[in-house]
């Protein structure tokens, strides 16, 4: 059988590097030559293909484990400490752009609603609306939140703060806090939608 044959039925399936060494060709070769064919690797050949490379990506330059650099437990030498001293940090160094204690930020969360965060040391934010509400009421109870009443992440004003256990919570932000008669609305408007989202992929 011709190799260009052979290209066109094993390339799509079998990694260019082992079809080389059989046909005795290199990967450069095999590339070159199924490429002007426009014979094209299977798609799940080339996820697993590419899944393998992603695994091994610097595999023969990384220091194995247990590795012991070469100057293990030697000390700097003077010489070299002096002429780096002067673009060393200082002790107690901070960036230019360190927030002072108490400071505000405003901040998105992974749903992309915003929130009011407060500084209360180096490194150290936490959300303000629980903050506020440990001020005036103490230590929040543990399996509960403070949530917005109205809804309005960014209204701050403590009475439209409260504490309630993370079950409630979700039993008023889920679909049963509705009539029952809008249940069903959206329970068959969320079948419609799965119904066409699947007919849109099966024709993709």
């Amino acid at each position: 059988m011709r190799q260009d044959k052979i290209l066109e039925i094993l390339y799509p399936y079998i990694p260019a590097k082992v079809l080389g060494e059989y046909l005795g060709l290199t990967a450069s070769q095999v590339y070159n030559r199924t490429y002007k064919r426009g014979v094209k690797k299977d798609p799940k050949t080339k996820k697993a293909i590419n899944r393998s490379l992603i695994l091994n990506a610097g595999k023969y330059t990384r220091y194995p484990k247990g590795h012991v650099p070469f100057n293990k437990g030697m000390k700097c030498p003077n010489l070299l400490l002096t002429n780096a001293a002067a673009t060393m940090f200082k002790k107690g160094n901070k960036p230019f752009n360190t927030r002072e204690e108490n400071a505000t930020s405003i901040r998105k969360d992974t749903a992309g609603r915003l929130y009011h965060y407060t500084k209360l040391a180096d490194s150290v934010w936490v959300l303000t609306h629980r903050l506020m509400w440990e001020q005036a009421n103490g230590p929040i109870p543990a399996k509960h939140i403070v949530r917005f009443i109205d809804g309005n992440t960014m209204n701050l004003e403590l009475s439209n703060l409260e504490c309630i256990p993370m079950n409630t919570n979700m039993t008023k932000n889920s679909i049963q806090r509705f009539p029952m008669e809008l249940q069903q609305v959206m329970k068959l408007k969320s079948k419609l939608n799965k119904t066409i989202n699947n007919g849109k992929k099966r024709h993709e």
